[in-house]
């Protein structure tokens, strides 16, 4: 069954409000470089079409990404991403912290539940997936590993969100746009504090519509270094189905905890 992804209220930071000055040029040949990652293959007139530029422009950040062994013309005017990235794509699996320790918990919370289980950190101001086990019967989810999302919306997510301090927290809710309604922001706060005390959070419909999830914190010296969730069809869970899931999530946050123990 695939369940099509919802719409928050205030989807999501105020990205232009955030934007460092003087820095276009390089802003615009990195946004280059991401449109490789939704097509692999790219020409000088998708390049024009997708960013609104001169074709001299588009010219110049080609040559550039190709001058930095980032790109390479595979054929006549098309290019690809050169054998570099996979470099760029090794560090960034090395980055994506204890996904060695994380996976076969993933696997078992799967194999115990049946339902799709994933493991969330932060990254700036997102909720970034690093790793997922698919159940037998998976559900279409926004979050996917390499995935970005807001911070306020479903369990995982404001598990996250909830570690900010009172400061910090304030000002992510005042750079969302669309902004929260203010019984919204009350509501959401008032979770946020009982789920910092707790490291547990439950979500209905938060992200995708028809989707309950349970996620855990998981902590190694006092430091939240994420958080594991179970997501899964509403209709398909009773009561002891969920209370059965948030156990084992919670066993899982603690597992993971013990085997990064010595990190």
């Amino acid at each position: 069954m695939t369940i099509k992804p919802t719409v928050l209220a205030g989807e999501g930071v105020d990205v232009a409000a955030q934007r460092t000055k003087g820095v276009d040029s390089a802003r615009r040949a990195l946004q280059i470089l991401m449109q490789f990652s939704e097509t692999p293959e790219l020409t000088v007139e998708n390049l024009i079409d997708a960013h609104d530029i001169s074709v001299p422009s588009a010219y110049r950040y080609i040559a550039l990404l190709r001058e930095m062994n980032l790109i390479e013309e595979r054929r006549k005017g098309q290019f690809v991403l050169s054998p570099q990235v996979i470099k760029l794509g090794a560090a960034a699996e090395v980055a994506f912290d204890y996904l060695a320790q994380v996976q076969p918990i993933l696997d078992h919370l799967r194999d115990e539940t049946g339902e799709t289980a994933l493991y969330l950190r932060r990254s700036n101001d997102h909720a970034v997936c690093v790793a997922i086990a698919d159940s037998d019967n998976p559900i279409g989810l926004s979050f996917q590993p390499g995935s970005l999302r807001p911070l306020h919306g479903g369990a995982a997510a404001k598990l996250l969100l909830a570690e900010y301090s009172g400061s910090k927290r304030a000002s992510y809710l005042d750079r969302l746009n669309p902004k929260l309604s203010p019984e919204s922001r009350a509501q959401l706060e008032s979770d946020l504090d009982r789920i910092r005390e707790t490291g547990r959070a439950q979500s209905s419909s938060e992200v995708d519509i028809g989707v309950w999830a349970s996620a855990a914190a998981a902590r190694v010296h006092g430091n939240l270094v994420g958080a594991l969730t179970v997501a899964a069809p509403e209709y398909r869970l009773s009561a002891a189905d969920r209370d059965h899931i948030a156990r084992m999530v919670v066993e899982g946050a603690a597992e993971f905890e013990r085997r990064l123990g010595g990190y």
